[in-house]
Parts: C-alpha cells; structure tokens; sequence
C-alpha cells in the first residue's frame, strides 16, 4: 500500500482515542531520531492488518463459511422494503407543527449569524 496516507502528529491524534491507540502502537508523535519513522510504522500496522482481514476472507469464502453463516442469519433473501414501516401521513396540524419547528430553527440560525 505505497500511497497510503497516514499521521502520527498533529489533526485527530490530540483527541483522547486516537491518541489512546497511536500510543498502544508505539508510534505517536515524530520519531525522535528519524522523521517519518512512526507514521512508515504506522502505515505498515494497517496495511498488515487489511491483507490479514483479507487472508481471513479468502479462507472463509474456500472453506464456505461466509455462505453458511449469511445462510443462517437468513441474510440469503433479496432485501425488501416490506418490514419497513411506511412513514405516518401528515395531518394539517403534524404538518403545522413541522413548520413551526422549521421557522424556530431558521429564527434560531439568524440568531447565531448576527454574533
């Protein structure tokens, strides 16, 4: 995965999380001696992790476990939108109250615009 983009220093990594997990890694922040080192390391621990998940597809689709547990969990079905609800018909006064609603937001936004 030559063009892979990764970053050990500075956007996301401050947040509590990804600093969690670049830590737990051993690659946050810049390399003490050799600048790139950490995000190289970086890049290599996910490009290993993606061809394991892909190894781990390969063997399931050769040994036919993916087919049997989509079998199982009846995901063998073409989807249909026959358990899913059709939306609640708007009465005069539900359609009245959306627009009350929409006209406090835009009030509430111009609000916001003039500070």
């Amino acid at each position: 995965m030559p063009s892979l983009e990764v970053g050990t220093l500075g956007g996301g990594t401050i947040l509590e999380p990804q600093s969690a997990m670049l830590d737990m890694l051993g690659v946050r922040g810049p390399h003490p001696t050799n600048p790139g080192d950490n995000a190289r390391r970086l890049a290599r621990i996910i490009g290993a992790a993606v061809l394991a998940g892909e190894l781990s597809l390969c063997s399931a689709l050769q040994a036919g476990h993916l087919v049997k547990a989509h079998m199982q969990h009846n995901r063998s079905a073409a989807p249909s939108r026959a358990g899913t609800p059709a939306p609640p018909p708007m009465t005069p006064v539900s359609l009245a109250m959306t627009n009350a609603q929409d006209k406090s937001k835009s009030a509430a936004a111009q609000q916001r615009s003039k500070r």
